[in-house]
């Protein structure tokens, strides 16, 4: 899945432990709260979120766009961009003119589908985002630790989570992607001015990006 030639072994390697430990951690929330995961294919409420994604994570994503087909590469590509005039006007109608910046989003509630959806179904799922692979189940982020995330197809707002593990797991698998990020970080890679979201990743080439160079317009 994640084993191309432009990313280096080392970074690759520690992006998918990362991965399995976010599919380790869905499915022991799966197991521990029973049929309150709803999650299933054809649930695409988690697909019209808007988000931004990492050099190394938008890579990934613009590999698995390279080894489909013909046809639907340039299909998702062209929904990509409709997808990108669109959020950027979103941004600006919501933010009283100014563009979406770094770490900055539309206010919560707004939605764009992803252009990675097609019949209810992921395209790229095998080189989703970490995000995508773990929405749903209660999320713990040490950064901001007086709030546990979750989907509300699962969860009502201020329900409480009985998990007695979950903020060590998390945690360390924060720890673990932050030091992902640092490793980039010191090798060099090459880190973009604007925002990078999955419809990014589609529509360019962001694979060279773990080498230490722009990605491809």
């Amino acid at each position: 899945m994640l084993n191309f030639s432009d990313m280096p072994k080392s970074s690759i390697d520690a992006y998918a432990n990362i991965c399995r430990a976010v599919e380790e951690e869905f499915a022991r929330n799966r197991q521990l709260h029973g049929s309150r995961i709803q999650c299933r294919s054809g649930c695409t409420d988690c697909c019209s979120q808007l988000f931004q994604i990492t050099e190394v994570e938008a890579a990934v994503v613009s590999e698995g766009i390279a080894a489909l087909p013909e046809a639907q590469k340039q299909r998702l590509r062209a929904k990509a961009r409709t997808y990108l005039k669109e959020r950027q006007r979103l941004a600006k109608s919501l933010r009283g003119g100014v563009g979406e910046a770094w770490g900055s989003l539309p206010p919560p509630g707004s939605r764009l589908p992803c252009p990675a959806l097609e019949d209810g179904a992921c395209q790229i799922y095998a080189h989703r985002p970490l995000i995508c692979r773990k929405f749903g189940i209660p999320l713990y982020n040490p950064d901001k630790p007086g709030q546990v995330f979750a989907c509300e197809l699962n969860f009502r707002n201020g329900e409480p989570i009985d998990d007695g593990e979950l903020v060590q797991i998390q945690t360390a698998i924060h720890v673990d992607w932050k030091q992902v990020q640092r490793g980039y970080n010191e090798a060099g890679g090459h880190r973009d001015r604007e925002p990078i979201s999955v419809a990014r990743a589609i529509a360019e080439d962001f694979r060279p990006c773990p080498a230490g160079l722009p990605p491809l317009r």
